[in-house]
Protein backbone atom coordinates (compact mmCIF):
# COMPACT_ATOMS: atom_id res chain seq x y z
CA UNK A 1 0.00 0.00 0.00
CA UNK A 2 2.64 2.37 0.75
CA UNK A 3 4.51 1.84 -2.75
CA UNK A 4 1.28 2.50 -4.16
CA UNK A 5 0.60 5.70 -2.45
CA UNK A 6 4.39 7.00 -3.32
CA UNK A 7 3.32 5.64 -7.17
CA UNK A 8 0.40 7.75 -6.92
CA UNK A 9 1.90 11.05 -5.68
CA UNK A 10 5.24 11.10 -7.70
CA UNK A 11 2.64 11.63 -10.81
CA UNK A 12 2.44 15.64 -11.54
CA UNK A 13 6.43 15.22 -11.32
CA UNK A 14 6.32 11.98 -13.04
CA UNK A 15 9.65 10.50 -10.73
CA UNK A 16 9.96 10.93 -6.88
CA UNK A 17 12.83 13.52 -7.77
CA UNK A 18 10.07 16.24 -6.87
CA UNK A 19 8.13 16.90 -3.76
CA UNK A 20 4.74 16.67 -5.25
CA UNK A 21 2.57 17.77 -2.41
CA UNK A 22 5.05 21.03 -2.68
CA UNK A 23 4.03 21.14 -6.69
CA UNK A 24 0.81 22.92 -7.35
CA UNK A 25 -1.52 21.44 -10.40
CA UNK A 26 -1.60 23.85 -13.15
CA UNK A 27 -4.52 22.17 -14.09
CA UNK A 28 -6.26 22.70 -10.93
CA UNK A 29 -10.47 25.00 -11.56
CA UNK A 30 -10.61 26.95 -8.66
CA UNK A 31 -14.11 28.28 -10.27
CA UNK A 32 -15.64 25.79 -12.38
CA UNK A 33 -18.12 28.48 -13.37
CA UNK A 34 -15.87 31.30 -14.35
CA UNK A 35 -13.15 28.75 -16.31
CA UNK A 36 -16.53 27.33 -18.68
CA UNK A 37 -17.30 31.25 -19.50
CA UNK A 38 -13.70 31.28 -20.63
CA UNK A 39 -13.99 28.58 -22.31
CA UNK A 40 -17.17 29.99 -23.90
CA UNK A 41 -15.49 33.42 -25.07
CA UNK A 42 -12.64 31.60 -26.70
CA UNK A 43 -14.71 29.58 -28.82
CA UNK A 44 -16.59 32.55 -29.56
CA UNK A 45 -13.41 34.85 -30.34
CA UNK A 46 -12.66 31.78 -32.53
CA UNK A 47 -15.54 31.65 -34.30
CA UNK A 48 -15.41 35.37 -35.06
CA UNK A 49 -12.29 35.47 -35.94
CA UNK A 50 -12.76 32.35 -39.01
CA UNK A 51 -15.72 34.91 -40.16
CA UNK A 52 -12.65 38.03 -39.96
CA UNK A 53 -11.71 38.93 -43.35
CA UNK A 54 -8.23 37.54 -42.77
CA UNK A 55 -10.12 34.22 -41.50
CA UNK A 56 -10.54 30.46 -43.00
CA UNK A 57 -13.74 30.62 -43.84
CA UNK A 58 -13.66 33.52 -46.61
CA UNK A 59 -10.67 31.44 -49.04
CA UNK A 60 -11.91 30.81 -52.54
CA UNK A 61 -8.52 29.26 -54.25
CA UNK A 62 -5.24 27.86 -53.54
CA UNK A 63 -2.88 27.96 -57.01
CA UNK A 64 1.09 26.74 -57.06
CA UNK A 65 2.91 28.76 -58.84
CA UNK A 66 5.23 27.49 -62.25
CA UNK A 67 8.97 29.03 -62.31
CA UNK A 68 8.21 32.13 -65.05
CA UNK A 69 5.09 33.69 -66.03
CA UNK A 70 1.66 32.72 -64.16
CA UNK A 71 -1.57 34.44 -65.96
CA UNK A 72 -4.23 35.30 -63.82
CA UNK A 73 -8.12 36.32 -63.81
CA UNK A 74 -11.81 34.81 -65.11
CA UNK A 75 -10.58 34.02 -68.45
CA UNK A 76 -10.79 30.42 -69.16
CA UNK A 77 -7.68 30.66 -71.45
CA UNK A 78 -5.65 31.97 -68.10
CA UNK A 79 -3.23 30.10 -65.66
CA UNK A 80 -4.87 30.46 -62.53
CA UNK A 81 -8.62 30.51 -63.67
CA UNK A 82 -10.46 32.68 -60.98
CA UNK A 83 -14.24 31.21 -60.33
CA UNK A 84 -15.31 33.49 -57.89
CA UNK A 85 -16.23 37.07 -57.73
CA UNK A 86 -16.56 39.82 -60.79
CA UNK A 87 -12.58 40.10 -61.75
CA UNK A 88 -11.43 41.00 -65.31
CA UNK A 89 -10.84 38.29 -67.63
CA UNK A 90 -6.95 38.61 -67.76
CA UNK A 91 -5.83 40.92 -64.48
CA UNK A 92 -2.41 40.28 -65.31
CA UNK A 93 1.03 37.88 -64.17
CA UNK A 94 2.50 36.39 -61.40
CA UNK A 95 6.12 35.86 -62.70
CA UNK A 96 8.05 33.59 -60.10
CA UNK A 97 11.96 33.16 -60.10
CA UNK A 98 14.18 31.71 -57.78
CA UNK A 99 11.81 31.95 -55.01
CA UNK A 100 10.50 35.66 -55.58
CA UNK A 101 7.19 36.41 -56.67
CA UNK A 102 6.58 39.51 -58.59
CA UNK A 103 2.77 40.50 -59.98
CA UNK A 104 2.40 42.74 -63.19
CA UNK A 105 -1.07 44.11 -64.09
CA UNK A 106 -2.27 44.43 -66.86
CA UNK A 107 -3.19 47.79 -68.48
CA UNK A 108 -6.67 49.30 -67.69
CA UNK A 109 -7.22 46.73 -65.05
CA UNK A 110 -7.18 48.10 -61.32
CA UNK A 111 -5.27 46.33 -58.30
CA UNK A 112 -4.29 47.76 -55.35
CA UNK A 113 -1.32 47.38 -52.51
CA UNK A 114 -2.44 49.27 -48.92
CA UNK A 115 -4.81 50.83 -50.96
CA UNK A 116 -2.60 52.00 -53.78
CA UNK A 117 -2.85 51.24 -57.49
CA UNK A 118 0.01 49.03 -58.07
CA UNK A 119 0.93 47.95 -62.37
CA UNK A 120 4.40 45.71 -60.79
CA UNK A 121 5.29 45.18 -57.50
CA UNK A 122 7.41 42.17 -55.77
CA UNK A 123 5.57 40.42 -53.24
CA UNK A 124 6.41 39.19 -49.75
CA UNK A 125 5.38 36.49 -49.41
CA UNK A 126 3.90 34.91 -45.70
CA UNK A 127 7.36 33.61 -44.18
CA UNK A 128 7.61 36.36 -42.35
CA UNK A 129 3.93 36.46 -41.03
CA UNK A 130 3.73 39.84 -43.41
CA UNK A 131 2.93 39.29 -46.49
CA UNK A 132 1.69 41.54 -48.98
CA UNK A 133 -2.05 41.66 -49.94
CA UNK A 134 -3.37 42.44 -53.41
CA UNK A 135 -6.92 43.43 -53.79
CA UNK A 136 -8.84 43.31 -57.39
CA UNK A 137 -12.91 44.28 -56.55
CA UNK A 138 -14.17 41.50 -53.73
CA UNK A 139 -10.82 39.62 -54.44
CA UNK A 140 -7.77 39.46 -52.45
CA UNK A 141 -3.88 37.57 -53.37
CA UNK A 142 -1.33 36.61 -51.10
CA UNK A 143 1.66 34.64 -51.81
CA UNK A 144 1.87 31.43 -49.24
CA UNK A 145 5.78 30.00 -49.14
CA UNK A 146 5.50 26.00 -48.11
CA UNK A 147 8.74 24.06 -47.89
CA UNK A 148 10.20 24.81 -51.73
CA UNK A 149 6.93 25.14 -53.39
CA UNK A 150 5.40 28.92 -53.80
CA UNK A 151 1.72 29.71 -54.14
CA UNK A 152 -1.08 32.65 -54.57
CA UNK A 153 -4.00 32.00 -52.20
CA UNK A 154 -7.29 33.50 -52.79
CA UNK A 155 -9.55 35.37 -50.78
CA UNK A 156 -13.16 36.73 -51.73
CA UNK A 157 -14.11 39.32 -48.90
CA UNK A 158 -17.95 38.13 -50.59
CA UNK A 159 -17.70 34.78 -49.54
CA UNK A 160 -21.23 33.49 -49.24
CA UNK A 161 -19.44 31.24 -46.81
CA UNK A 162 -19.09 33.62 -44.25
CA UNK A 163 -22.81 34.38 -44.51
CA UNK A 164 -24.05 30.85 -44.01
CA UNK A 165 -21.32 29.42 -41.47
CA UNK A 166 -23.45 27.68 -39.45
CA UNK A 167 -21.07 28.01 -36.16
CA UNK A 168 -19.24 24.91 -34.54
CA UNK A 169 -21.24 22.82 -32.35
CA UNK A 170 -18.97 21.69 -29.56
CA UNK A 171 -18.59 19.40 -26.60
CA UNK A 172 -19.88 20.39 -23.07
CA UNK A 173 -16.91 21.72 -20.97
CA UNK A 174 -15.47 19.58 -18.59
CA UNK A 175 -12.47 20.15 -16.19
CA UNK A 176 -11.72 16.60 -16.32
CA UNK A 177 -10.54 16.94 -20.36
CA UNK A 178 -7.74 19.69 -18.58
CA UNK A 179 -4.54 18.16 -17.45
CA UNK A 180 -1.44 18.94 -15.93
CA UNK A 181 1.47 17.82 -18.62
CA UNK A 182 5.14 17.77 -18.07
CA UNK A 183 7.81 18.22 -20.75
CA UNK A 184 10.29 15.16 -21.77
CA UNK A 185 12.80 16.79 -23.85
CA UNK A 186 15.12 15.18 -26.21
CA UNK A 187 18.27 15.30 -25.72
CA UNK A 188 18.70 18.18 -28.23
CA UNK A 189 15.38 19.85 -30.60
CA UNK A 190 14.77 17.74 -33.18
CA UNK A 191 13.10 18.68 -37.24
CA UNK A 192 10.43 16.32 -37.60
CA UNK A 193 8.90 15.53 -40.92
CA UNK A 194 5.23 16.16 -41.00
CA UNK A 195 2.70 15.38 -43.67
CA UNK A 196 -0.32 17.55 -44.91
CA UNK A 197 -3.26 17.54 -46.33
CA UNK A 198 -1.53 18.35 -49.89
CA UNK A 199 0.09 15.62 -51.55
CA UNK A 200 4.35 15.78 -51.82
CA UNK A 201 4.23 19.32 -49.58
CA UNK A 202 5.75 17.79 -46.16
CA UNK A 203 6.38 20.57 -43.00
CA UNK A 204 9.24 20.01 -40.97
CA UNK A 205 8.74 21.85 -37.34
CA UNK A 206 11.27 21.81 -34.95
CA UNK A 207 9.99 19.54 -31.59
CA UNK A 208 11.73 19.84 -28.22
CA UNK A 209 10.00 16.30 -26.49
CA UNK A 210 6.81 15.11 -25.60
CA UNK A 211 4.24 16.18 -22.79
CA UNK A 212 3.51 13.12 -21.10
CA UNK A 213 -0.09 13.44 -19.22
CA UNK A 214 -2.78 11.33 -17.50
CA UNK A 215 -6.00 11.25 -19.17
CA UNK A 216 -9.40 9.01 -18.29
CA UNK A 217 -7.04 6.77 -16.00
CA UNK A 218 -4.39 6.65 -18.93
CA UNK A 219 -0.95 7.47 -18.98
CA UNK A 220 -0.58 9.09 -22.40
CA UNK A 221 1.88 11.22 -24.15
CA UNK A 222 2.14 13.84 -27.53
CA UNK A 223 4.93 15.11 -29.19
CA UNK A 224 4.98 19.05 -29.38
CA UNK A 225 6.34 21.36 -31.67
CA UNK A 226 7.91 24.78 -30.88
CA UNK A 227 5.41 27.79 -31.98
CA UNK A 228 6.52 31.77 -30.88
CA UNK A 229 6.27 31.30 -26.94
CA UNK A 230 3.95 27.89 -27.08
CA UNK A 231 3.69 24.41 -27.72
CA UNK A 232 1.74 23.52 -31.08
CA UNK A 233 0.20 19.91 -30.87
CA UNK A 234 -1.05 17.82 -33.35
CA UNK A 235 -2.88 14.95 -32.13
CA UNK A 236 -5.91 12.16 -33.53
CA UNK A 237 -8.09 10.36 -30.86
CA UNK A 238 -11.12 7.79 -31.40
CA UNK A 239 -13.77 10.56 -31.70
CA UNK A 240 -12.53 11.46 -35.06
CA UNK A 241 -14.79 11.08 -37.53
CA UNK A 242 -17.17 10.27 -35.45
CA UNK A 243 -17.96 13.39 -34.10
CA UNK A 244 -14.79 15.42 -34.68
CA UNK A 245 -12.57 16.36 -37.86
CA UNK A 246 -11.58 13.09 -39.51
CA UNK A 247 -7.96 13.52 -40.35
CA UNK A 248 -7.44 15.22 -36.67
CA UNK A 249 -7.68 18.54 -34.42
CA UNK A 250 -5.27 20.97 -32.85
CA UNK A 251 -4.08 22.36 -29.25
CA UNK A 252 -2.13 24.50 -28.02
CA UNK A 253 -0.38 25.20 -24.89
CA UNK A 254 1.90 27.33 -22.81
CA UNK A 255 5.66 26.46 -22.65
CA UNK A 256 6.36 24.36 -19.26
CA UNK A 257 7.14 26.36 -16.08
CA UNK A 258 9.73 26.47 -13.46
CA UNK A 259 8.44 22.54 -12.59
CA UNK A 260 8.79 21.46 -16.11
CA UNK A 261 4.06 21.87 -16.26
CA UNK A 262 1.61 22.98 -18.88
CA UNK A 263 -1.71 22.83 -18.98
CA UNK A 264 -3.18 20.59 -21.69
CA UNK A 265 -6.47 21.56 -22.42
CA UNK A 266 -8.73 19.34 -24.83
CA UNK A 267 -12.15 22.12 -23.99
CA UNK A 268 -9.84 23.93 -26.14
CA UNK A 269 -8.77 21.68 -29.41
CA UNK A 270 -10.05 22.47 -32.66
CA UNK A 271 -10.57 21.75 -35.69
CA UNK A 272 -7.92 22.60 -38.51
CA UNK A 273 -8.43 25.29 -41.73
CA UNK A 274 -9.03 22.26 -43.55
CA UNK A 275 -12.14 21.36 -42.07
CA UNK A 276 -13.82 24.87 -43.73
CA UNK A 277 -12.51 24.41 -47.00
CA UNK A 278 -10.26 22.88 -49.73
CA UNK A 279 -7.67 25.90 -49.82
CA UNK A 280 -5.51 25.16 -46.60
CA UNK A 281 -2.42 23.44 -45.75
CA UNK A 282 -3.08 21.63 -42.82
CA UNK A 283 -0.52 19.55 -41.59
CA UNK A 284 -1.52 15.72 -40.33
CA UNK A 285 -1.03 13.87 -36.72
CA UNK A 286 1.67 11.61 -37.03
CA UNK A 287 1.22 8.14 -35.94
CA UNK A 288 2.64 8.91 -32.41
CA UNK A 289 0.17 11.64 -31.88
CA UNK A 290 -2.68 9.45 -32.46
CA UNK A 291 -4.20 8.43 -29.22
CA UNK A 292 -6.46 5.15 -28.92
CA UNK A 293 -8.58 6.77 -26.38
CA UNK A 294 -11.85 9.06 -27.07
CA UNK A 295 -11.62 12.70 -26.31
CA UNK A 296 -15.11 14.16 -26.05
CA UNK A 297 -13.80 17.89 -26.01
CA UNK A 298 -13.57 20.82 -27.68
CA UNK A 299 -14.98 21.14 -31.14
CA UNK A 300 -16.73 19.15 -32.93
CA UNK A 301 -17.14 18.82 -36.94
CA UNK A 302 -19.93 17.90 -39.42
CA UNK A 303 -19.95 18.25 -43.28
CA UNK A 304 -22.02 21.52 -42.84
CA UNK A 305 -18.95 23.18 -41.76
CA UNK A 306 -16.93 22.84 -45.01
CA UNK A 307 -18.15 25.33 -47.59
CA UNK A 308 -17.77 23.47 -50.92
CA UNK A 309 -15.19 24.71 -54.06
CA UNK A 310 -16.99 27.66 -56.16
Amino acid sequence: MRLLLITVGCFLASSCGHDSAAVPDPAAVPDVAAYRDSVASWHAARVEGLKAADGWLNLAGLYWLNEGSNTFGAGSDQDLVLTVGDGAAHIGEFVLREGRVTVHVAPGVEVKAMGRAVDQLLLNDDEGGDPTILTHGSLAFFAIKRMDRIGIRLRDYEHPAVAAFPGIETYPVETAWRVAAELKPYPEPRRVAVATVVEGLGWDPLAPGILEFELDGERLSLEVFASGEDFFILFADATNAVGTYPAGRFLYAERVDADGLTVLDFNKAYNPPCAFNEFATCPLPSRRNRLEIAIPAGEKFSEALHAPAI
